[in-house]
């Protein structure tokens, strides 16, 4: 609780089509079953949401990080999944107790799937160039945008196989894929359908997460939930929203999640396989060492010091002018460059809230925050300075996906995978304007502690 409430939090909005309230929503929930027993402990606010508050080719990538005797290979070959008939067997729920959130997830995936299989066959590359809602950009960031929905669709369709070759493994059935109605139109009327199917996506995952029982699961999923929240933060920026409009993103329950993708979906779906049941073991969500919380805390809020500083000097150091005019950012047009600075200052306040709500939380648990180093981040032009932005970013990523699995507390964890995604959607936009992708991967990678701290250390010049 204490961490949830010093951060800062905020509600991911779904927005559906004006035709949704016509069009048929057979049953996805069922008006007589109740998923109240997947509400998450900790996770719900006061007001009832449920929230805690190298470029790739079209082929579907393979993920290094997802653990193979888990979470299986991500192939090309999408699996064909059986009809679920029946509710899980007591056997099945016991030996299995992931297996309804598994399926729940791939609920999720298989509706995005669909998504970008439909809307990529539907549009030319030259009708999404030319949408409405993309004509304040340059060219270069329209000419982007066709390659990164396919890239995008490539990652939910591996996600859709990895999670459901582990289903399988784990002795469930695999929900298959449904009938859906997207309501969209127009090319701008499906960016802001991904726009908003994405950022339920990150909400979904965070809602999710804490409630994993198997770590290897766990680590997983959040690697998924991070690239999530990058393709959700490069659809807010060509919708013409904040890439990241939270300093930790908001969690939503399967319950609220499953209403809003009732409204895409025409089929009939058995919500009894996301049951889990009450006597679910508990999580695993430990290091090997036995890491407390408090030293997993003390580590986070060294790389927040980190970053918080780095934001502070590089704002002071480099005028709006110069940021806006830096060599890196010379092939975007003015939409793009004039909004650098603000979305800089914007992290750095993400930064500066983190900063203060781990500080906050290690004294409450009875610790003493780390304090704020001296460092010195070699930058002297303001190119540098976004490119180290983008690493410290991107290592920041790989830090949170590190770490979380091995805090045992569940408000501190759902606030760590709240944080996790806003750190993936400061490094999607810092890839973007540093010219890379902003979603490399279709999984996001891990650093251990003993790694990231040899990377921050390489910044510190003084303790």
């Amino acid at each position: 609780m204490p961490f949830r409430a010093a951060c800062l939090r905020c509600d991911v909005a779904m927005t559906r089509p004006d035709d949704a309230t016509d069009r048929t929503r057979r049953a996805f929930l069922g008006t007589t079953v109740s998923l109240a027993a997947l509400g998450l402990a900790g996770c719900s606010s006061d007001d009832g949401d449920g929230a805690a508050s190298t470029p790739m080719d079209e082929s579907t990538p393979t993920p290094t990080a997802m653990p193979t005797e888990t979470m299986g290979e991500m192939t090309e070959t999408p699996t064909e999944s059986p009809t679920p008939t029946d509710e899980p067997t007591a056997t099945e729920a016991m030996a299995a107790p992931d297996v309804p959130l598994l399926n729940y997830a791939l609920t999720l995936e298989h509706l995005e799937n669909a998504f970008y299989r439909e809307g990529l066959d539907e549009f030319a590359d030259d009708e999404i160039m030319s949408a409405e809602v993309l004509s304040k950009f340059d060219e270069r960031v329209r000419m982007e945008v066709p390659e990164y929905l396919r890239t995008a669709g490539a990652h939910e369709a591996a996600h859709v196989d990895a999670i459901s070759e582990t289903v399988e493994q784990l002795g469930g059935t695999p929900v298959p894929e449904g009938e859906y109605d997207f309501g969209y139109e127009t090319p701008s009327e499906f960016l802001g359908v991904a726009q908003a199917l994405e950022n339920t996506g990150v909400a979904a995952y965070a809602g999710a997460a804490p409630q994993v029982v198997n770590n290897d699961v766990l680590a997983a999923a959040a690697g998924i939930h991070s690239v999530e929240a990058r393709h959700a933060s490069f659809l807010n920026l060509v919708n013409g929203d904040s890439p990241y409009p939270a300093g930790v993103d908001g969690a939503k329950s399967i319950d609220e999640v499953l209403e809003i993708a009732g409204g895409f979906v025409t089929s009939e779906v058995d919500p009894s396989v996301y049951e889990t049941g009450e006597d679910r073991p508990t999580h695993d969500r430990k290091a090997e060492d036995d890491t407390d919380d408090v030293a997993v805390l003390n580590y986070a809020l060294t790389l927040e010091h980190l970053e918080n500083a780095f934001y502070r000097g590089g704002l002071e150091t480099f005028s709006d002018d110069e940021l806006m005019n830096a060599d890196a950012l010379a092939d975007f047009g003015e939409e793009v460059r004039t909004a650098v600075p603000e979305h800089l200052r914007t992290a750095g306040a993400h930064e500066a809230a983190h900063v203060d709500a781990i500080s906050e939380t290690v004294e409450q648990l009875g610790g003493d925050p780390v304090a704020e180093a001296t460092y010195d981040f070699g930058y002297e032009t303001p190119s540098e300075f976004l490119g180290v932005a983008q690493a410290l970013e991107n290592t920041g990523v790989a830090a949170y996906k590190g770490a979380a699995p091995t805090v045992s507390n569940d408000d501190v964890f759902a606030a760590a995978i709240g944080i996790h995604s806003v750190e993936a959607r400061h490094a999607a936009l810092l890839n973007e304007l540093n010219g890379e992708i902003p979603f490399p991967d279709g999984v996001d990678e891990p650093k251990t502690m003993s790694e990231v701290t040899e990377i921050a250390g390489q910044f510190i010049v003084e303790e």
